[in-house]
């Protein structure tokens, strides 16, 4: 009777699919070897694991898991997450921490059943591992064919992995923090987040004012908030440290430790980024350190290419300029002053690459032309502000372009 009524048939299969996933008979190869490649008992705990230890030395110590802890994770264990942060930025900057990613990565998407996609399997671990795969081809930063950082940003096989595990390292910490009105964020949710996060077409400013930082930043009026996705804003006075990109380049220049110890991958022009941060972090002739801010300033293209740190309140006024440290000898780093006025923003998402600037800057351009009330400054160059750290993921990050405007007559 079941083997002629097809819908029978197919409805079983599916139960059998589904009962098959969630009992576990899907153990990866990974788990079946560790379990058959030793003889001492583990204790697996839902965020750790212990192990006894042959070695006196060892006796008793914690084991950190790479792959049992990232599930947890992904069930939205929030401790987890944050157990996982602590021992990644233990051993940051090591092999031992690439081993440690590239074990916690999921395999690629044509490794993972095709059951795994089907509704009523989303609690099952590979249906997790599809939804971390998806969130990290959401948020790992892609090569811009016409980069000005190519040095920085390659697109070969081993550099595309180098960014996933960067990016999966991102997500882990934001998972550490992120909850919602039951408490817990897991890998399905956060998928949502991501994809809302990603589609900043609609994103009011009220949202992107959400994504900054708290960290001191430009003064700045609302003068006009347009429905067509603009603002106008009036800028009272600020101050910067900047450095020119054919400026860093200069043989002999002071920056270079800086450069390789604080460069900010996530942003193009990276080792602008490092020579400044070194400026800001006491790398100085008085030796102070002065506090982070925001947003990071980018104006110009390739050799040309400025960026700027935004100095800290106290040194924005002209007479209090002259107070602010001194940069190093023969470094590349300067100080100068940021008048105020009228400039024309428009915000988006994501890290802020090349090709979705320069779209962005082509939008407002377009926008500006067909305002009754405002234009560009002919031959005023654009400004790109990033407000975000290098460990936010890029659904919440703000970004903006701007240019300077005046009042169209009438």
């Amino acid at each position: 009777m079941i083997a002629r009524n097809p819908s029978i048939v197919l409805l079983l299969s599916y139960i059998f699919v589904v009962v098959h996933a969630l009992v576990g008979h899907h153990v990866s190869p990974l788990c079946r070897e560790r379990k058959r490649s030793t003889s001492i008992p583990t204790i697996r705990a839902p965020i750790i694991s212990l192990k006894s230890s042959s070695s006196d030395d060892n006796a008793g110590k914690i084991q950190f898991e790479p792959f049992v802890v990232m599930d947890d994770i992904l069930k939205g264990n929030a401790t987890a997450a944050s157990l996982a942060v602590t021992e990644l930025m233990n051993v940051r900057g090591t092999e031992q921490m690439e081993e440690y990613l590239t074990e916690m990565m999921p395999p690629e998407k044509s490794s993972i059943p095709l059951w795994a996609r089907l509704p009523l399997t989303k609690f099952s671990r590979r249906a997790r591992q599809l939804r971390l795969r998806k969130v990290l081809e959401i948020s790992t930063p892609i090569v811009d064919g016409n980069d000005d950082d190519k040095n920085e940003f390659q697109d070969d096989d081993e550099s595309k992995s180098r960014r996933a595990r960067r990016s999966l390292f991102i997500l882990i910490r934001d998972m550490a923090t992120a909850n919602d009105e039951n408490g817990t964020i897991d890998i399905s949710k956060m998928l949502v987040i991501a994809r809302k996060g990603a589609k900043d077409e609609n994103v009011s400013f009220e949202d992107m004012l959400q994504r900054t930082p708290d960290l001191e930043t430009p003064t700045y009026e609302v003068l006009k908030t347009s429905s067509k996705g603009f603002e106008v804003r009036r800028y009272e006075q600020f101050s910067v440290c900047s450095v020119t990109m054919k400026d860093l380049k200069s043989p002999g220049s002071s920056d270079e430790e800086s450069v390789a110890k604080l460069s900010n991958p996530q942003l193009s022009g990276a080792t602008s980024f490092g020579a400044l941060a070194g400026y800001l972090f006491g790398k100085n002739e008085e030796g102070k350190e002065m506090k982070m801010t925001t947003p990071v300033l980018t104006v110009g293209e390739e050799d040309s290419r400025t960026m700027s740190f935004v100095l800290p309140s106290s040194y924005w006024d002209e007479n209090d300029l002259s107070a602010a440290p001194t940069p190093l000898r023969n470094s590349a780093v300067k100080v100068t002053s940021v008048p105020g006025g009228e400039r024309a923003v428009l915000a988006f998402g994501g890290f802020g690459r090349k090709a979705d600037v320069s779209f962005r800057k082509r939008k407002l351009y377009d926008l500006l032309n067909s305002d009754e009330e405002w234009e560009a400054i002919k031959d005023a160059p654009i400004t790109l502000a990033q407000y975000n750290d290098p460990f936010t993921p890029p659904w919440k990050r703000r970004n903006e372009v701007s240019v300077a405007v005046v009042k169209k007559l009438k």
